[in-house]
């Protein structure tokens, strides 16, 4: 296949070529990207020998600046050329697993090796960039030939047993690129499928997280659940299509925030995970579901300590009935159908018959509270606003949620009309407008102050919010008429 190199590239390219010779090579990802003539952002070089040493030599001639990490024998050089992108340099290697879902053991290696220990044919190409062999593609997997038949397909059998997070991977390549998964593959996966439980939260979500961010993330989601891979998360985490398309809800109200609230830190990533969660009723978790799946993929959550007891030591073949003495003895009564697992370094208990999930960790007893559970909140309070609702009683409604679980409203078609235009309201004017009246004005009417104060400047914010006060002389007004 014709390969297709942006010039500033290719100048990038032959400098590094000039300087690292016939031991460094452009490989993966980037090579992939340019046969398919994609626009390519990461650049990775391995060398066969001494990566830093190449490293340290192209920032010398870049004038640039360099990060190294001689432990795992790598090297990122920025040039001083803003224009150069950042070059990742990596000393080829070799893996091996010694169980499934763990972190492989990895010694210095050759090309070969490093082509092999791959997850895709099509990511296990490398491209000659020294002078005389220049653009030489190395292809020992077939990854060619897979590029021009649009197939994913992973080097050997045990690729998804050795690292399951290719996993998502396999479906993400497939959605972004509209290939298909090779038949062979499709097994594996469904073979290797329970591994994922093997893998820590961390890496599940910084896989999902990459999935949300990919132009066709909601045909990549809808891949996932054709194969259960939500469900071996969480076992109550069936993706529906109503909740497939609250992905395009979401994407649209990150750019409605783009254009509106340019001046506030949005989140993005929570308005994606809070859409995966459910949007509408048929398809939204409950909030103990979500709390349960944050704690477990560790996103924003934290941990309110609810009750206290005396340690006790917990194993697994006991778990259920010692965890179920501890909570019956501070009040809180577990129901049959309650789950227990050690996740995190932690017992998380998801209690269904009760609708809550614990966290248990040595005596203490925590509840998760998270950002991304508030939207089913959000439309709790929301059926309190009908049409001659008063402003004032909108802002107090709306305030206490996260920016972006407004945001998200905002462009939720299964919200009525009025209901988002009251959102809209709440961020584009409401939630800015700055009381009138403060403390010193009470002091210069005569007000002693005292806990009654806020009592007072509450009731003559709002009265400004419903249009009675527009300026001191209305405040004044309106106070005498309060405190007659």
């Amino acid at each position: 296949m014709e390969m297709f190199i942006p010039d500033s590239l290719l100048k990038t390219l032959q400098e590094i070529g000039e300087i690292g010779g016939t031991d460094a090579y452009l490989v993966g990802g980037s090579v992939r990207d340019l046969i398919l003539k994609r626009e390519t952002h990461d650049i990775d070089i391995v060398v066969e020998g001494d990566a830093i040493s190449v490293a340290e030599n192209v920032k010398t001639y870049w004038h640039g600046e360099i990060q190294v990490h001689h432990q795992f024998g790598t090297a990122t050089v920025t040039s001083a050329n803003p224009t150069y992108p950042k070059i990742d340099f990596v000393t080829a290697r070799c893996e091996t697993y010694q169980q499934p879902a763990t972190l492989p053991n990895v010694e210095e290696g050759t090309l070969t090796d490093d082509l092999l220990r791959r997850d895709f044919s099509i990511n296990a190409l490398a491209m000659r960039i020294n002078s005389d062999d220049f653009g030489d593609v190395i292809d020992i997997t077939g990854g060619i030939e897979d590029l021009k038949t649009g197939t994913i397909r992973v080097l050997h059998d045990d690729s998804y047993f050795d690292d399951p997070t290719r996993i998502f991977r396999a479906f993400r390549y497939a959605g972004r690129y509209s290939f298909r998964i090779n038949e062979t593959d499709s097994d594996l996966i469904r073979e290797a499928l329970p591994f994922i439980s093997d893998l820590s939260g961390e890496r599940i979500r910084n896989e999902l997280d990459r999935i949300l961010l990919e132009d066709n993330a909601t045909e990549i989601v809808r891949m996932l659940s054709e194969f259960d891979v939500f469900e071996v998360i969480f076992k109550d985490w069936r993706i529906t299509p109503d909740l497939i398309n609250g992905l395009k809800t979401a994407e649209d109200s990150i750019k409605w925030s783009s254009i509106h609230l340019k001046d506030d830190t949005l989140l993005k990533k929570n308005i994606r995970w809070m859409a995966l969660f459910g949007l509408d009723e048929s398809g939204c978790l409950p909030t103990y579901h979500i709390e349960a799946l944050c704690y477990r993929l560790v996103l924003d959550h934290q941990l309110h300590r609810i009750a206290g007891h005396q340690k006790e030591t917990v194993c697994e073949e006991e778990s259920a009935t010692v965890l179920r003495g501890v909570f019956e003895k501070v009040g809180y009564g577990l129901a049959d159908n309650t789950t227990f697992d050690f996740i995190n370094g932690k017992w998380c208990l998801v209690d269904s018959g009760n609708k809550s999930t614990y966290i248990y960790d040595e005596g203490d007893i925590y509840k998760i509270q998270t950002p991304l559970a508030t939207y089913s909140g959000l439309k709790n309070v929301l059926s309190k606003i009908v049409e001659d609702t008063r402003d004032s009683e909108i802002y107090h409604l709306l305030r206490e949620f996260p920016l972006e679980t407004l945001a998200l409203g905002c462009t939720d078609g299964n919200l009525s009309e009025l209901h988002r235009e009251c959102i809209n309201n709440f961020l584009l004017r409401q939630r800015s407008v700055k009381p009138i009246i403060t403390g010193d004005d009470l002091i210069q009417w005569g007000e002693e102050p005292g806990e009654h104060f806020q009592k007072i400047l509450h009731y003559l914010f709002a009265a400004q919010l419903d249009g009675r006060i527009s300026c001191k002389q209305d405040a004044f007004t309106i106070f005498q008429e309060y405190k007659q």
